[in-house]
């Protein structure tokens, strides 16, 4: 049987070796698994079910537990073998403007983020970035819940992220887990498990206040695109570029307006300030040198930028957790982020006046 299979596989049957594979692992041979993994298509919780339906012993689908994520089918000591290849994995550049923690689910998602911290090393442009990338955290990916739908945006539980992320301090998060679309919300950037360091470099970009360069959603271009509102790639209305080269201290002759079809949707044209078609259209593409130049200023002040905490501190205000919203709301006004600092005089204004009634 295993011999069947394995030449169904050599000859691209993936189809008829699978069922082949999983009757060997039934009736005892464990090894068996590994090729189960290799053609299956199912999803992280499917692969899951399976495993704990077979009758073999721990240790040997201890290993097919780790690359599913789900630790705590792992003792702790097992939980430690399989993390500490991947439990130094970070860059730290000389400088730090923003820091950046990743959460990891899976042994599969700590091989991708292990390649792509080495090829974001080895990036001339995403290097020079005074980013520092924070030692991975992992986080059992059946408590984390991260969505495995291919055509829509991953998903996952915020709820159960915060309470895992209580006293680690961090700017950005970088969640890689999951399967479906990238995604930047607020500080938390939402990476599919195999993404590739393109698709890592246009999501970071977010972060630093850059917008897609091909036609936004119509709720979302009623957003965005407003004129006078200084983006770093983007210009609402020709009459604003005086405002940006002043805003950004950048001369005239770096700039080359080139319309781009992102506020459409707004009834807006915008414009972009290279002629080259960028990351922000296709996240393959080159990214410009004057992008780059931009995302350095804006590192040179990191204050502006929205810290994931007071994200969080949001969420939690919306479940009315204010013990949670006060220590997110803390983290962020320590990043130096305005709106914190001010909401917390807010409170701290309210708390004094309620006691003097």
């Amino acid at each position: 049987m295993l011999q069947q299979a394995e030449k169904a596989e050599q000859q691209g049957l993936s189809s008829l070796a699978l069922p082949l594979y999983q009757q060997a692992v039934v009736l005892g041979y464990t090894p068996a698994v590994a090729a189960v993994f290799r053609l299956q298509q199912g999803t992280t919780a499917e692969l899951g079910q399976w495993l704990s339906e077979l009758q073999a012993e721990p240790a040997a689908l201890a290993p097919f537990w780790a690359e599913l994520g789900y630790w705590q089918r792992l003792t702790p000591l097992q939980q430690q073998d399989f993390q500490q290849p991947y439990a130094g994995l970070r860059f730290t550049p000389r400088s730090c403007g923003v820091s950046v923690q990743p959460v990891l689910t899976s042994l599969v998602g700590a091989r991708q983020w292990q390649l792509l911290l080495t090829n974001l090393k080895q990036d001339i442009q995403l290097s020079s970035l005074p980013i520092c990338w924070l030692t991975p955290l992992f986080i059992d990916s059946k408590l984390l819940a991260c969505s495995e739908q291919a055509t829509q945006r991953i998903q996952c539980d915020l709820a159960a992220l915060q309470q895992q992320l209580t006293g680690a301090e961090f700017h950005q998060l970088l969640v890689l887990a999951g399967r479906g679309g990238a995604s930047y919300n607020n500080g938390l950037l939402q990476l599919p498990e195999q993404s590739g360091l393109a698709l890592l470099r246009h999501e970071l970009s977010h972060a630093f206040g850059f917008l897609d360069e091909y036609t936004l959603l119509p709720k979302v271009a009623q957003d965005e695109c407003r004129p006078g509102r200084l983006t770093p790639n983007l210009l609402f209305d020709k009459a604003d570029l005086a405002a940006y080269q002043q805003h950004w201290q950048l001369h005239a002759d770096e700039l080359e307006l080139t319309p781009v079809a992102s506020c459409h949707h707004a009834g807006l044209q915008a414009y972009r300030p290279v002629v080259a078609d960028t990351h922000m259209q296709h996240h393959e593409l080159a990214m410009p040198a004057l992008y780059l130049k931009l995302m350095h200023k804006q590192l040179a002040r990191p204050e502006l930028l929205m810290p994931a905490a007071y994200y969080f501190a949001y969420l939690a205000r919306q479940q009315q957790d204010w013990p949670a919203w006060q220590r997110w709301m803390q983290q962020a006004a320590k990043f130096g982020y305005r709106p914190a600092q001010q909401a917390l005089v807010t409170q701290n204004a309210s708390q004094q006046q309620a006691a003097a009634l």
